[in-house]
């Protein structure tokens, strides 16, 4: 209601004060019941939390959805997926290793994707310790013939310039020529380690001396760690047979069937072997541990055989711990396992190994490609290769009873006719040698001519006297 006399914001203002100082039980209604009050809840400190971060989730969702938007991806969001591409590792592509046993047609029927990239360094380095000379030197066309033998799809620029790269980081030095003509020498191993210091110098590391050589990736070592590692180790007569063919053509196992069953059976009855199925001239074979040797013909090579061409060759952790830290003690994989570790996952991903059983850095692990060495990489350093006989050498002979010639004394006819003396056998005669009081024969024809020349001087004096 607005007074008389006053302006009508003066009187807006005059019902505001008199609603103020009015009481509130007059404007509550008469009819509405009387409600209590709740008490007052607590929350708990997590409840608080969770509450929190709710609040901040929602903000950032706004914050997110007010953020300028480029072609479908905000800004925000583009870092984290970034980092999160560089996390994920590249799948590791599957090849077929160097180390495994296939045929060369099985090779050539290979994909080339599926073949490994030759390590060009690595074959110039090995042609460089293989063809060298007295004085170590080796030339560029020995180096080009061995390095083809093994790559001959290798093109010749990618070979010549490994040879280069091996010159500039002073693994190799040039003799003579220009390029990739004329001949090579590997660096002496002061040099090798002056040029490691240099280039760890380079690279900021002052102060710190040379490594020394690197160990090989231990994965590389796995075959042969297999290999010698699994038990037990067994191997069917097939497989030993197409073995001794291969390596050992001077026994002719394929020619002489008898021979080579007479040798398994010799070697059961010694004890060296022991038969794990079949009968006669078929089955499985194993060998039996520390069992002795009696120098035979076959003994080297079955040993060899069965220890190559066991099947499956499957090891567990435990037992590649043990031998690693007895035969291979330079990976100290007591002291750091998680070398071993490693080495195991790669071999893994680039499908040399599978794990048949157990999880992680447990369990049994088995050769995925086979891998039948040869003798000699099967034993390595303690390979003794025999050494052949030379054909033109002649074999000496034995001393032989000879009857003593007949003599015309009595006292070797009272003799009997059944003793027999023992002489030696007679040699070969060489060159005769020139006696000592023999004369020369080129002083002996002076001799004669000066006689000749006396004689026909005095008979010429004497004919003049006879004249006179």
């Amino acid at each position: 209601m607005v007074k008389k006399g006053k302006a009508p914001a003066e009187a807006e203002i005059a019902e505001e004060v008199e609603n103020v100082e009015k009481p509130a039980v007059e404007e509550a209604p008469v009819d509405t019941p009387a409600v209590e009050e709740e008490p007052a809840v607590v929350e708990a400190p997590g409840n608080k939390k969770k509450k929190a971060a709710a609040a901040a989730v929602k903000e950032n969702g706004a914050a997110d959805a007010e953020a300028p938007v480029e072609n479908g991806v905000t800004e925000d969001k583009k870092p984290a997926e970034d980092g999160e591409k560089k996390k994920t590792p590249k799948p590791v592509k599957k090849v077929v290793p160097v180390w495994a046993s296939i045929s060369d047609e099985a090779r050539k029927n290979l994909s080339k994707g599926k073949l490994p990239k030759p390590k060009v360094q690595d074959a110039v380095l090995a042609a460089m310790a293989a063809c060298a000379d007295s004085k170590g030197i080796v030339s560029s066309g020995a180096i080009r013939k061995f390095v083809m033998e093994e790559n001959p799809d290798l093109p010749k620029m990618v070979l010549k310039k490994a040879v280069l790269k091996a010159i500039e980081r002073g693994l190799i030095k040039q003799v003579k020529g220009k390029g990739f003509a004329g001949s090579f020498k590997l660096e002496s191993a002061k040099n090798t380690a002056k040029v490691a210091k240099a280039a760890a110098k380079s690279k900021g590391g002052k102060g710190k001396a040379a490594a020394g050589p690197r160990n090989a990736p231990l994965e590389d070592a796995f075959p042969g760690v297999f290999t010698w590692a699994c038990n037990p180790k067994e191997a069917s007569v097939p497989l030993i047979r197409k073995y001794l063919t291969k390596h050992y053509p001077e026994l002719d196992v394929v020619e002489n069937p008898k021979q080579f069953k007479k040798a398994l059976e010799s070697g059961e009855k010694k004890g060296q072997l022991r038969r794990v199925t079949g009968q006669g001239f078929n089955g499985t074979f194993a060998l039996v541990d520390e069992a002795d040797k009696t120098g035979a013909k076959f003994e080297d090579a079955l040993e060899n055989a069965i220890i190559a061409m066991s099947e499956p060759k499957q090891v567990s952790v435990n037992s590649l711990r043990d031998y690693l830290s007895v035969y291979h003690p330079e990976y100290n994989t007591d002291q750091r396992p998680t070398v071993l570790k490693n080495a195991l996952e790669r071999s893994v991903a680039k499908g040399w190994l599978k794990q048949i059983s157990g999880k992680g850095f447990a369990g049994t692990y088995r050769l995925m490609h086979p891998y039948y060495p040869s003798p000699r990489e099967l034993w390595g350093n303690l390979f003794v290769e025999k050494k052949e006989k030379d054909e033109t050498s002649t074999p000496k002979r034995k001393a032989t009873k000879r009857p003593a010639a007949d003599s015309d004394s009595d006292d070797d006819e009272d003799s009997d006719d059944d003793d027999a003396e023992v002489l030696p056998t007679p040699k070969k005669r060489g060159a005769p040698t020139p006696r000592k009081t023999a004369v020369p024969v080129k002083k002996a024809a002076k001799k004669e001519a000066k006689k000749v020349v006396k004689k026909t001087k005095s008979a010429g004096k004497k004919g003049k006297k006879v004249k006179k």
